[in-house]
């Protein structure tokens, strides 16, 4: 994440304008993360929401960019697991809206990996994340994530045969896509920052109110003393 230190501090303390432009960063990543993963708009939507609430919540513990970009990573990989078994049709897959017949029943295939083989590939060739990086994203070693994409490669090479390198070239073409256009991504960084602030300012406001009753109660009560 390109975020300054001052505004990331101000995002700490969630200031409205500083936590927009944080979610400014992280929400395209978050968009075509949760739409690779799950392959359909509607489960990716709901995958997107979670996370970009529950963001808000734990932002001011993060120590900088850094982490917060590998929560949204992490996270949106976590929400998406637990969406995984609502599966896309073949033929309606947001990785295979091309229509071509090899690449369809390439992204069938990558459906049907264990989800963490199917992440690893996501995650590689998708997000360009090298094994050190993908074990952090899915909460594995190193060695681990290494292992999972090397399965992964090698079942879809059983599909693929040698049409595996061009296939894979489709992919991340077509997982590039994913992301939302340009002009979504400031009105949606607004909407989510307004939508997960707001409980904060919600209890500021009743606490505030809460205060003013105590005082005008004090102020009765002592009037009525003195009366």
């Amino acid at each position: 994440m390109d975020i300054p230190d001052k505004v990331f501090a101000r995002a700490r303390k969630l200031k409205r304008g500083a936590v927009e432009e944080l979610f400014a960063q992280a929400y395209p990543t978050a968009v075509r993360l949760s739409r690779g993963l799950c392959g359909r708009e509607d489960v990716a939507e709901g995958v997107v929401r979670f996370v970009m609430i529950k963001a808000a919540k734990v932002l001011p513990g993060w120590r900088d960019a850094t982490e917060a970009e590998r929560w949204f990573l992490h996270h949106t990989i976590l929400t998406a697991r637990r969406a995984a078994e609502h599966q896309p049709a073949a033929n309606a897959d947001l990785l295979a809206k091309d229509g071509n017949a090899a690449m369809t029943a390439f992204v069938r295939a990558l459906r049907n990996l264990p989800q963490q083989q199917k992440e690893a590939i996501l995650l590689h060739f998708g997000e360009h994340l090298n094994s050190r990086y993908l074990g952090v994203a899915m909460d594995c070693s190193a060695d681990a994530a290494q292992t999972h994409l090397d399965a992964a490669r090698a079942a879809l090479r059983q599909v693929a045969g040698p049409e595996i390198d061009g296939l894979l070239l489709r992919f991340e073409s077509a997982y590039t896509r994913l992301k939302p256009g340009e002009n979504e991504i400031p009105l949606a960084a607004r909407r989510w920052a307004a939508k997960s602030l707001r409980p904060r300012r919600v209890r500021r406001i009743l606490w505030m109110l809460v205060v003013v009753l105590v005082i005008v109660g004090s102020v009765w009560a002592w009037l009525k003393m003195k009366g």
